[in-house]
């Protein structure tokens, strides 16, 4: 069976200055279990969100016990899993907040239409 250390980052997916509360996901990051995943890039599934940095890390710790091959890294901080071909890191992320970007490029795309609409209207002196 490969290495499977090459899998998982050395370093904690939360930052220590985080603060707490239900502002945290767990996700599962899926590879083969031959792939080189510098070059390949998992299939991300967000497993539950709006938890607790505890809760979803239980969360990850028994959905890495559903397999047979299961473990902590401790340095990631991530729980994996190893079964049928594929790698499985469980991980605990802050929450995304999809809907700020969404607002933020709206509202900027919001204001240049504006302005397109401002200039259109403007009138042009005409040049005999």
């Amino acid at each position: 069976m490969p290495q499977i250390d090459r899998f998982l980052r050395h370093r904690p997916s939360i930052p220590s200055h985080r603060p707490l509360g239900l502002g945290y996901s767990l996700v599962r990051e899926t590879w083969d279990i031959g792939a080189d995943p510098k070059a390949t890039r998992p299939i991300l599934e967000v497993i539950a969100s709006r938890r607790s940095a505890a809760d979803a890390a239980d969360l990850g710790r028994s959905s890495a016990q559903a397999f047979a091959r299961h473990g902590f890294h401790k340095p990631s901080g991530a729980w994996w899993a190893a079964g049928q071909g594929l790698f499985h890191r469980f991980a605990v992320r802050p929450r995304y907040r999809a809907r700020t970007a969404l607002v933020f490029g709206l509202g900027v795309a919001g204001l240049a239409a504006l302005r397109l609409a401002h200039v259109a209207r403007r009138p042009r002196a005409l040049g005999y």
